[in-house]
């Protein structure tokens, strides 16, 4: 890898503050030197890497991925999928109890990979497999040491499979976390399923165990029965029954959060939770939107559709959830905050801080600023493949092809793995 170059020649922006027409990023040792105009920082003896006049941002978010879902593509459920929880019980529950070691990796680091020719560099994954609890987040850290980007993983604590195998979820969570709590490039938070499929007892059992600085991160409201359900157990919402249980803070991750009460909305606006909003996965399943009026400030996610971050931005837009003027502090300044959050090394174009960089196959043909940035994103770019993508000062991907791994030789292997996980998920 490159110890040291630049990357200059394009348009560089942290779609906040920083705007440079003819820019250039100056990295050292995984680390951002300088920032500045192309021909003051251009310097002779350091390779020099033309970004032809593209579009160049700091490396994307995705706050709340499903990587096992990356070898599903294409995969017929098995029954009905005419309501939410039929969607589940016949395609991701069944998924999620034949997936095994092999399946498991391979889907996260075709997803990662995936992600990476989208720009992504860090990854917030929200991990089941069901019959494969323990050591299956280490084999999805594996995927995401081979793939170079940054990560935050959990296992999905539910019921569903029984009281008895609560207990594995539970460690699985807490003996990753322990592991991780130095690491630089991979961090872990408590993952639960969603309130209607984790009972009280439950509830109370991974409040007494999960420390003060571990946060949870929960598919929260996707669907009316799990605001329905947290009614019948007696709470106002499912944000309210966490808060009873103490699993409520400020770094806590929900998803979703479509179907709440009115003091589930009280208490976001109390604690600003980390609220991520999954708006192709909502239409997909056919759950609604989030009250946008009620939730001013929230990330944008994939929820396990894809890798694609900037085409989830354009849904959100096209699906009239979001107006282009209160986009921009979503997709950038409120990311960056949450990045910190898990990753304080990061942050934007920062002198100082770690390179993870997106360079955009994107030559605005008209003209841009901060003020139409996002609008050039939504229609201009519109989604699509990138044209280099950095992590940690490495380049992980450029003009087309992935820099260190044998793509052709992972996808054979991803190809036969998912065969024998579909003959699994059939029989």
């Amino acid at each position: 890898m490159q110890d040291e170059y630049i990357l200059g020649n394009g348009i560089v922006t942290d779609g906040i503050s920083l705007f440079l027409k003819d820019g250039a990023i100056h990295i050292q040792d995984k680390i951002i030197k300088e920032v500045g105009r192309t021909e003051d920082i251009k310097i002779d003896d350091i390779e020099f890497i033309d970004a032809g006049g593209r579009l160049i941002i700091p490396g994307l978010l995705n706050p709340h991925h499903h990587l096992y879902s990356s070898l599903a593509v294409g995969l017929i459920p098995k029954g009905d999928t005419d309501n939410f929880e039929k969607i589940l019980m016949n395609l991701w529950w069944r998924l999620d109890k034949v997936l095994d070691e092999h399946s498991i990796y391979y889907s996260a680091l075709t997803g990662i990979i995936d992600s990476i020719k989208h720009g992504v560099t860090t990854i917030f994954d929200h991990h089941a497999s069901m019959k494969w609890v323990k050591g299956s987040l280490s084999v999805i850290e594996k995927a995401f040491t081979q793939g170079g980007i940054k990560g935050v993983l959990c296992f999905e604590t539910s019921d569903r499979m029984g009281i008895d195998e609560v207990t594995k979820h539970i460690e699985e969570n807490l003996g990753f976390w322990e592991k991780h709590q130095s690491s630089d490039s991979i961090k872990s938070v408590f993952g639960l399923h969603a309130n209607f499929t984790l009972s009280d007892k439950t509830l109370k059992k991974v409040s007494k165990r999960i420390p003060e600085e571990l946060s949870i991160h929960i598919h929260c409201g996707e669907d009316q029965l799990d605001l329905n359900y947290c009614k019948d157990m007696g709470y106002s919402g499912p944000v309210h029954r966490l808060n009873e249980f103490g699993l409520l803070k400020k770094s806590s991750i929900l998803a979703h959060c479509i179907h709440l009460s009115g003091e589930d909305y009280s208490l976001i606006k109390k604690v600003k939770p980390i609220i991520v909003s999954n708006p192709e996965s909502n239409a997909n399943n056919n759950v609604g939107s989030m009250d946008l009026i009620r939730i001013k400030r929230y990330l944008l996610g994939t929820d396990g559709m894809t890798g694609d971050i900037i085409k989830t931005l354009r849904s959100h837009y096209l699906l009239r959830q979001g107006e282009v003027e209160g986009l921009k502090d979503i997709f950038f300044g409120y990311r960056y905050e949450v990045q910190r959050e898990f990753f304080p090394q990061v942050h934007g174009f920062r002198k100082g801080k770690k390179a993870d960089i997106a360079v955009l196959d994107y030559i605005p043909k008209t003209p841009i600023d901060l003020e139409n940035l996002i609008s050039h994103l939504i229609f201009g770019f519109e989604g699509g493949n990138v044209y280099i993508t950095i992590a940690d000062g490495k380049i992980l991907y450029r003009d087309g092809s992935i820099t260190f791994l044998d793509e052709e030789e992972i996808n054979r292997e991803a190809k036969r793995v998912s065969k024998d996980l579909w003959r699994r998920f059939y029989g």
